[in-house]
């Protein structure tokens, strides 16, 4: 990997938490570089006549601004992918959202927010490929919530649509270095959605043939959230091959904001 930051005039980076979710992506593009640092994979890959650069960056928002930090090359733009929960009823898995701003739910204060320009490109991808969506705040948390009254509890704090754990880290990382920044987060499992049982806690029950009925449930239902988690990953593909093929990201500026909500 080199060691010094170059300029890569409108090249967009793509940032996924986790391999699954960019794996269908992938299958798409030429992978003409690949490298690891830190926690972090990063790929140069080619579409359709485009240099992009996905990484992946793993799990939570300090893995999330650690491998922003590792970037060899400035891009002319951010976008965070991967899923989201949702917090409002009317958001069903397979929806998306797009960030207008973001923030974390221990400081729903303080927002970064996006440019304009990007979301309505993000935006526009969405509805040329029908799907439905919302431009709204989106909130980043630690650890994964899942009761229903915990998400609702987090939507009355912060005001946010959807949960995830790396895109107000990403938000402030892409601000730090000033480049211009959002999210396109798909629901996965939306606020009536049962919590993922424990995969070990499963493993732990087939030993006691007492509990069977409760583990083969649970059972059943991780197999619901990961047929679901596939569906909905599986949606967001075609609005990224949309994006990079429609959208031109050299013009989109990066601005400070004062006050509670920082402008990207």
């Amino acid at each position: 990997m080199p060691a010094e930051n170059k300029e890569n005039s409108g090249l967009l980076c793509l940032v996924f938490p986790m391999g699954m979710e960019q794996y269908p992506f992938l299958q798409r593009v030429e992978v003409r570089r690949r490298w690891k640092s830190g926690n972090a994979i990063f790929r140069e890959v080619f579409f359709e006549g485009r240099i992009l650069l996905v990484v992946r960056s793993g799990i939570g928002p300090d893995k999330a601004a650690a491998a922003l930090r590792k970037l060899d090359v400035r891009p002319a733009a951010i976008l965070s992918v991967g899923t989201a929960g949702g917090l409002v009823p009317d958001l069903k898995v397979g929806h998306m959202v797009i960030s207008s701003e973001t923030v974390y739910g221990h400081d729903p204060e303080h927002a970064v927010e996006c440019p304009q320009r990007l979301v309505e490109a993000v935006s526009n991808a969405c509805l040329k490929e029908d799907c439905q969506h919302k431009i709204a705040r989106l909130v980043t948390v630690r650890d994964a919530v899942f009761p229903r009254e915990d998400r609702q509890r987090l939507h009355e704090l912060t005001g946010a649509v959807a949960v995830d754990m790396e895109s107000h880290a990403l938000g402030l990382e892409a601000l730090r270095i000033g480049i211009p920044f959002t999210s396109l987060r798909v629901v996965s499992d939306d606020l009536f959605s049962s919590p993922l049982p424990d995969l070990r806690s499963v493993k732990i029950q087939w030993k006691a043939p007492h509990k069977l009925p409760r583990t083969i449930a649970a059972k059943l239902q991780r197999r619901v959230f990961l047929r679901r988690f596939k569906f909905s990953i599986d949606m967001l593909h075609p609005v990224l091959v949309r994006i990079i093929r429609e959208s031109s990201f050299k013009e989109i500026e990066c601005r400070h904001g004062s006050g509670s909500k920082v402008k990207i």
